[in-house]
């Protein structure tokens, strides 16, 4: 080594033992120098002696080295800076670096979360023991990850020392070095004694398995923080006792996760905002939040409310045994990586082997939310009666996959593009044709992602679904996403909004705006001038009219209708109230809280308001985003009569897509009441106002029978801006009233005889 080469400085500041009053240049111009380097870590897999902190001890002498091998999979240097500072290149000092060349990328991170490469794929130079050095455009990082996957000679990753140059703020080093701590009882770094949670950074998922021990009917899952404490099952997640691998051994017998799915798991859900619990798992109306990602090609703003952009799921893993029972087309395969959307799976990446080969098939399904679902296979064939694949897999071998997204430039646009690599543990690299997702429906504002990993079965027809099972044996588990970039932000600050947020309204005046008995047996505003229109929140089948009422058809399904008026602008001690009467059908559901809703609403500038427009939980609508406007729900005969109310919701900008099937858009106000009852086949008469008073809104109604006042209540909305409203919504939950959904069936839902909507002063 030529320590000529090296200032005092650069000597000084590679040291963790000294120099730590040292600061890091100032980012001036174009000034440059040496940062302190904090702390460097791998995983613990490291030769014993060869620890990651030999590599910033300035020392380079070459015993003292960081030598960790790749064993089926690249093995992670993490350099950490102690602060975000403005990094410039990256020198590392091979070890045996003048007779071989390594192989290595870089990465860099200002949070630790999102990582960006900032070196492509490539080897050193192979002709020096000095400090080769890595430039790259400046990037703000405090993490940055030399990883490495093994050299021309051999498997093992081996540097003697590291440099990161750039400018920033003063960094104290430690006066002693971080260690990591080694573990070398099992396979890569694995400890068998530990639980999965010990070894892997579980953090950032949740698990579901086949087991329903609450007895709920659905899969028991377990969240992140529960979760990497160190749960187990030893049904169906444990620690490998050899290698200390992370088992998921999932049965066809058991619960599953939902009615929609036809199969049982054992598997891992990522989980981007990593045990922050008020952040939700997924926001109603399928939008993009906090906790999950999204594709560089979807709109600025879903990018922006996103955690991520695109995202790479690297595993290394070995399938231990699959079902051999069942219908031909379900044995043996099990689906051990995914990316799932908000309905659909961009990718579904399937191990399968049937009893009478030796060897495996990958194969992948790409199950658009547009078009049909897509087969490609990788190694092998998927077919059910395949031969035997010479380049297959076996059960118990080694192998590592990578899905990556990532957006491809094409004109103006970008198009989303699906990547997978299966790695052998002979470095044998299977690379699949890139997919081009663009035809897909995934590069929209209400679409989400987040990866999953484990053994999901595609077998429900095994005769002995309790010990014909999948296993499926992790080793090495991580994601990554890209941050948004700052282009994607002030585009989404400058978007224009795609519906107009202004309302178009005329001051009220005292009177009748409808008074509608149906008696035209027409839901639009016909002949009579008292009439209105009606649409449908949910789905057409909800309204059922004739010359005896307006039927809302809800038995078992939750749906809702609306009318729409010219939009009133109320001055204060003006009120905009309906009254509306309806007839109960034979059936009452009991226990049903918040089931009978009422609503007033801004309709802003929205002209598709005036139609039918459904929505729900997995379609739901944009239009109904944001309208200002307030919700009162009815309990419905309640178990506890006594703790029946009328409860008041103001509706919120939430992204839910949804008008009145679900209160998750609205933020309780007050409730409050007598305690009421509902009675079968018996006519009601309810009441909803707003009323502008000083300093806000009250908002309130009631609930009659045959003329008797059950319940009255209202509460005021202080310091309330929302005063413009043109459209009155019901809505009534499923198994509420009526046993079904058909129409001209007298039990299918209420039937109302008059709503009237009146402003008065």
């Amino acid at each position: 080594m030529n320590y000529k080469s090296l200032t005092p400085l650069s000597l000084c500041l590679l040291s963790v033992m000294g120099c730590q009053a040292m600061a890091n240049v100032a980012c001036e111009g174009d000034a440059m120098g040496p940062l302190t380097i904090v702390s460097a870590t791998d995983d613990g897999a490291y030769e014993e002696t060869h620890g990651p902190e030999n590599t910033i001890d300035g020392n380079f002498d070459p015993d003292s080295r960081w030598s960790n091998e790749s064993e089926g999979a690249e093995k992670t240097l993490l350099i950490d800076l102690g602060a975000e500072q403005s990094v410039k290149n990256v020198q590392i000092a091979w070890y045996k670096g003048d007779t071989r060349k390594s192989n290595f990328k870089i990465s860099a991170s200002p949070n630790g979360k999102f990582y960006q490469t900032i070196v492509q794929d490539r080897q050193s130079e192979g002709k020096s023991l000095e400090f080769e050095t890595y430039e790259f455009n400046k990037k703000t990082a405090r993490y940055v990850q030399i990883i490495s996957n093994g050299n021309e000679a051999n498997n093992w990753n081996s540097i003697v020392e590291v440099a990161v140059n750039g400018c920033g703020s003063h960094v104290d080093a430690p006066a002693t070095p971080v260690l990591t701590e080694r573990q070398s009882n099992g396979m890569f770094g694995l400890d068998p004694k530990k639980s999965p949670g010990e070894n892997f950074d579980l953090k950032g998922w949740y698990m579901t398995t086949p087991a329903d021990d609450n007895n709920d009917g659905k899969s028991d899952s377990v969240y992140e923080n529960e979760l990497a404490a160190g749960w187990t099952d030893p049904r169906y997640f444990y620690t490998d006792p050899a290698t200390g691998g992370m088992v998921f051994r999932v049965t066809p017998a058991g619960a599953k996760t939902s009615k929609n799915t036809s199969y049982t798991r054992s598997e891992l859900r990522g989980m981007l905002r990593r045990g922050d619990y008020t952040i939700q798992t997924r926001a109603d109306g399928g939008y993009p939040n906090k906790n999950n990602w999204v594709f560089s090609s979807a709109p600025a703003q879903a990018q922006v409310d996103a955690a991520g952009v695109d995202g790479k799921l690297r595993a290394t893993l070995a399938v231990g045994q699959v079902t051999r029972l069942g219908k031909a087309y379900q044995i043996g395969r099990v689906v051990i990586g995914q990316i799932h959307a908000k309905n659909d799976e961009p990718i579904r990446l399937y191990y399968r082997k049937l009893p009478q080969n030796k060897y495996g098939s990958i194969y992948f399904a790409h199950d658009p939310e547009v078009g049909k679902e897509t087969w490609v296979e990788v190694i092998g064939s998927r077919a059910n009666k395949a031969q035997n694949p010479d380049d297959g897999i076996a059960l118990d071998e080694v192998f590592t996959y990578e899905i990556e997204t990532k957006g491809k430039v094409e004109g103006d646009k970008i198009i989303p593009m699906l990547h997978l690599k299966i790695i052998r543990d002979d470095g044998t690299e299977i690379v699949a044709e890139p997919f081009d997702m663009r035809d897909s429906g995934f590069s929209v504002e209400d679409e989400f992602m987040f990866f999953k990993a484990g053994a999901y079965t595609g077998n429900n027809t095994s005769p002995m679904p309790e010990t014909d099972f999948d296993k499926v044996t992790f080793f090495e588990l991580e994601y990554s996403h890209d941050e948004v970039s700052e282009e994607v932000k002030q585009a989404a600050a400058n978007a224009a909004p795609k519906v107009a947020e202004v309302s178009v309204a005329r001051p009220a005046v005292a009177g009748v705006i409808f008074d509608d008995n149906f008696a035209d047996g027409g839901r639009d505003n016909g002949a009579d001038a008292m009439d209105a229109n009606w649409w449908s929140t949910s789905t057409s089948g909800a309204i059922e009219i004739d010359e005896n009422g307006l039927g809302l058809v809800s038995g078992t399904s939750g749906r809702g209708i609306r009318s729409t008026f010219d939009a009133q602008t109320l001055s204060e001690g003006q009120k905009l109230e309906a009254t509306f009467t309806f007839t109960t059908p034979e059936f009452m559901g009991r226990d049903r809280s918040s089931a009978f809703r009422v609503a007033f609403h801004d309709r802003l500038d929205r002209p598709e308001l005036e139609g039918d427009l459904g929505a729900s939980s997995s379609s739901p609508n944009k239009l109904y985003n944001g309208l200002p406007g307030y919700m009162m729900d009815f309990d419905i005969n309640l178990d506890d009569p006594s703790k029946a109310n009328i409860d008041v919701r103001r509706h919120k900008v939430a992204k839910i897509g949804r008008l009145l099937g679900t209160y998750k858009g609205y933020k309780h106000l007050a409730g409050g009441g007598e305690p009421y009852q509902f009675a079968p086949n018996a006519t009601f008469t309810g009441t909803m106002f707003v009323k502008k008073v000083a300093g806000g809104l009250e908002i309130g109604g009631s609930m009659s029978q045959d003329g008797k006042v059950l319940s009255t209540f209202s509460t005021v909305d202080k310091d309330s801006d929302v005063n413009n409203f043109g459209q009155l919504a019901f809505h009534v939950n499923s198994q509420t009233f009526g046993s079904s959904n058909e129409k001209k069936v007298a039990d299918n839902g209420i039937t109302f005889t008059n709503v009237k909507l009146e402003v008065t002063e």
